[in-house]
């Protein structure tokens, strides 16, 4: 009788469960939840930075004027519209931002508390976003504004929040 070549049923389980082994391990290693939170925050924090310096330009061009939000409630990406002529989320006085951005921007998870929220007392404004990944506790407490578990942008960081000018 000749002897066959190939592989027995048992190497060939052996081997898949190595290799499962191994895939698990580097799941693990990868953690793919932290690198999407991070993602996510990288989006929110570049959303800010970007609401924040087409506002400035806007008003610096004489292109609009910001209005008082006080006691706003459509003034979060939860509540609001993506709207840029001033009645979406960010509200504003006279003027658009459809110039500087094609629509306004929302929370990647967009359920409160990750959520983007916006304030102006007619002068200044101020931009707010929860980061979600534990490495960005840093971002949000050196910000410059009066609340260390929220990411702040604007020329008031204390518009929204605990705190007070």
């Amino acid at each position: 009788m000749g002897r066959k070549e190939g592989f027995t049923l048992v190497e060939l389980l052996v081997v898949i469960a190595i290799i499962a082994i191994l895939a698990g391990g580097l799941m693990i290693a990868i953690n793919p939840q932290s690198i999407m939170q991070k993602s996510r925050d990288s989006t929110r924090m570049r959303d800010m930075t970007n609401l924040r310096d087409a506002i400035n330009i806007a008003i610096t061009e004489g292109q609009l004027t910001l209005a008082d939000t006080t006691g706003c409630a459509t003034c979060t990406s939860t509540t609001g519209t993506q709207a840029v002529d001033g009645s979406g989320w960010v509200a504003l006085g006279t003027g658009s931002l459809a110039q500087y951005v094609p629509a306004l921007p929302i929370d990647p998870t967009n359920v409160a508390p990750l959520e983007y929220a916006f304030a102006s007392d007619g002068q200044n404004f101020e931009f707010d976003c929860v980061l979600e990944h534990p490495d960005n506790q840093t971002s949000m407490g050196t910000d410059g504004g009066n609340e260390a578990g929220v990411y702040e942008v604007g020329t008031d960081l204390y518009l929204l929040g605990v705190g007070t000018t």
